[in-house]
């Protein structure tokens, strides 16, 4: 993927109602918008809200929305333009159990109230710490 594609992947997931992409600032200078309102404002509905940390493109939030419709599914990932296909996949599917965050994920417990996570998934986790970087 060249950097063109790369940017119009960033401005697209601009434009998708399933994609949140706050700023850190946003995040860690006040409280965050949809903290504590994920379901009622952001799914539109009172159904259990599932994460999957490091989603990549984001097939398996969206894989298992499909599967499991009475659930929400948020795919957090830093790179966007990676969570890109899910997010488009989603919106041309008509998908509302499923959603995108783009942000890093240490920040989550600013990003979620307390119990407001039903599951949390780690698929893939990435980076993978080298042995001589452990200490």
């Amino acid at each position: 993927m060249g950097s063109k594609n790369k940017l119009k992947r960033f401005k697209e997931n601009e434009t998708f109602s399933n994609v949140i992409q706050p700023t850190r600032e946003e995040i860690t200078n006040k409280e965050f918008h949809l903290k504590g309102k994920w379901a009622k404002e952001f799914f539109k509905n009172d159904l259990p809200i599932v994460l999957e940390l490091g989603c990549g493109k984001g097939e398996y939030s969206v894989g298992l929305a499909k599967m499991y419709p009475e659930k929400n599914f948020l795919g957090i990932d830093i790179k966007g333009a990676r969570f890109w296909r899910g997010a488009k996949t989603a919106v041309e599917e008509e998908m509302n159990n499923v959603g995108f965050l783009r942000t890093q994920i240490e920040l989550i417990d600013l990003i979620f109230a307390e119990n407001e996570v039903d599951e949390i998934w780690i698929t893939f986790p990435d980076p993978q710490i080298k042995y001589k970087r452990t200490k």
